[in-house]
């Protein structure tokens, strides 16, 4: 790929802004050091969760009443912010809250505050004084809770690297603990304040960097929740719907007939569109038809994998990467089968291994792809060095919505457990070797991946739904999209009435989690229309809103738009049609 200096290096972490009453206003003070953290902690997920927000930096100016009852919900973002708001400004923020602007607050060093803070928060020191401890864990105390609801009961999240914690308890009914850290004393606490709602985090927001926890690690959906569930109503935020899709890889060749694709009608039943990425050389006659009749149903999507058992169609074979003339041929041969078919193959790159050359990007366009289900790099092999390109939105090599690189920007659409990560070693900044074991333990982004006869004895179905439940859950509590894939020297181990009830236990383990069950070629083109959009304006009109987007959306897209419920949320779409530019539109 040449020189990585031509390569995008970081996430785009400078705030965007959203005018309207109904964006947020996100406090920082560019004068302190702790604002060095705010475009990894708070810019790149706000931006990827599609909330409209301004920044009010208090090095340029200082909050006003105005400012801050003109906002959904004050969001303070920055460690140690209460040194500089003066107990006047402080004040004025509680007084806005009490008039029904919705607050959050990532500063867990309430010593810097108010005493009237953090009684209005119905938050008490143990001792003297607001102290501090460490936290190595969050668990999960309340998933009744609108923020925590979609949160497995009593989930625990382990930190990498310990951070610190504020120690204090709460008091009063209005304020509920909604997370604890593994010493007992409350990580994130909700409570009402006038008409107006607040969330308070009580440990660091250095939580939200790679190095102690991270985004897309299990705790976002605290984070956007919590923003969702204060903010003033209507609300609206260009987020990714909670799409769930399925993928299997044939990399051997053993889906050749009808029999072998029967688990598809399994997947259907539960209203699933599964992608099967195939092997091109492998299917028979019958095959063939039997997959053409699911696709004109629109019950799956088919892409090419492999050319032939073990064999790539994208790289090369055992005697290293094809030439020109060769993937010519290779792709002219598999655009006639899918051709004769009747099948419009899938526009996702599927390539065996992560592996695609760069000889092959310029016949991608003859087959319709346009995205990749990796990050990985043309040119580069499962075993060799690779570039980590810091993928937007959060530079993860396990989660990224972002265009890759070079002459041939394939745009890439990734979920994968972020073990996928830690599997890395770095043997320089920006380059790394992959582990080859899929993952540790429970941790394999296979959901089938050691858990089948052939290395049991006996197929573990309730492992397999558990693992299936953590990768959809992980995925859409992150804004991203759910699902989990498989490959055919797993799949075709279960039974079709063991592929059942793999799915119905999983289902249980779902229930009352939001899920859309989706093609994998509808979620890409969703997300980098969504990629590419930003909203840029939303303001409310008693019981109406208007919004305008700005970019370019190629598909229809969907707004999130959140009322008030009870004590909780509620969510409901606005269609966006496509548009190129801006466009305004009245929800």
């Amino acid at each position: 790929m040449g020189d990585l200096r031509a390569v995008p290096n970081a996430p785009a972490k400078r705030p965007r802004r959203s005018a309207g009453d109904a964006a947020l206003l996100v406090v920082g003070d560019s004068r302190m050091m702790e604002f060095t953290q705010m475009p990894e902690t708070m810019f790149a997920a706000l931006g990827h969760f599609g909330m409209p927000y301004r920044l009010l930096d208090l090095a340029r100016r200082r909050p006003t009443r105005r400012d801050l009852a003109g906002a959904a919900a004050i969001v303070i973002g920055q460690e140690n912010l209460g040194l500089s708001l003066a107990a006047a400004e402080q004040g004025l923020i509680l007084g806005a809250v009490r008039e029904g602007t919705g607050l959050v607050n990532f500063d867990c060093n309430l010593a810097n505050y108010d005493g009237a803070f953090a009684d209005a928060l119905g938050l008490a020191a143990p001792g003297r004084g607001f102290g501090f401890d460490g936290v190595t864990a969050i668990g999960i105390t309340d998933n009744e809770h609108c923020v925590t609801n979609q949160q497995e009961g009593a989930a625990h999240h382990r930190l990498r690297v310990p951070l610190a914690g504020v120690a204090t308890h709460a008091k009063g009914p209005r304020t509920a603990v909604l997370a604890e850290c593994g010493n007992g004393a409350p990580a994130v606490v909700a409570a009402t304040i006038g008409r107006g709602r607040a969330v308070q985090w009580l440990v660091s927001p250095r939580l939200w960097t790679a190095r102690h926890f991270g985004h897309a690690h299990g705790l976002d959906d605290l984070f956007w929740r919590a923003i969702a569930w204060t903010a003033r109503k209507p609300f609206a935020m260009l987020s990714m719907p909670p799409f769930v899709r399925l993928r299997f890889d044939d990399c051997n060749g053993l889906w050749r007939g009808p029999g072998d694709l029967a688990f598809i009608d399994v997947l259907n039943r539960h209203g699933h569109t599964p992608n099967i990425c195939l092997c091109m050389k492998a299917v028979t006659g019958d095959g063939w038809s039997a997959m053409k009749r699911r696709f004109d149903a629109g019950r799956a999507e088919f892409a090419p994998h492999i050319w032939q058992g073990g064999v790539s169609l994208f790289y090369g074979d055992e005697d290293g990467e094809y030439s020109t003339e060769t993937f010519r041929r290779l792709i002219s041969e598999t655009k006639a089968l899918f051709a004769d078919a009747g099948i419009t193959p899938s526009k996702i790159l599927s390539d065996h291994n992560h592996e695609c050359s760069a000889r092959v990007l310029p016949f991608l366009a003859e087959l319709g792809i346009e995205y990749k289900m990796n990050i990985m790099l043309p040119g580069e092999t499962r075993d060799s060095v690779h570039i980590d390109w810091h993928p937007l939105p959060y530079g993860s090599m396990s989660y990224a919505f972002d265009t890759m690189p070079g002459p041939y920007p394939l745009f890439a659409v990734f979920n994968h457990h972020p073990h996928f990560g830690y599997s890395h070693s770095y043997v320089a900044r920006d380059r790394f070797v992959g582990n080859r074991d899929g993952g540790p333990g429970p941790f394999k982004w296979d959901f089938l991946n050691g858990l089948t006869k052939d290395t049991l004895g006996a197929n573990d179905l309730d492992a397999m739904a558990r693992r299936l439940a953590d990768h959809t859950r992980l995925g859409v509590n992150s804004l991203f999209f759910g699902g989990s894939i498989s490959h055919s020297h797993f799949t075709t181990a279960l039974t079709p009435g063991e592929w059942e009830e793999v799915l119905v236990r999983y289902e249980a383990l779902t229930n009352g989690l939001e899920t859309i069950n989706a093609g994998y070629d509808h979620i890409a083109a969703y997300a980098r229309s969504r990629f590419h959009t930003h909203l840029s304006a939303s303001a409310r009109r008693g019981e109406k809103m208007a919004v305008k987007l700005d970019g370019e959306a190629r598909v229809a897209l969907d707004l999130s738009v959140y009322r008030d419920r009870d004590n909780g949320i509620e969510r409901r779409y606005a269609a966006v049609e496509p548009f190129s530019g801006s466009c305004r539109t009245t929800i």
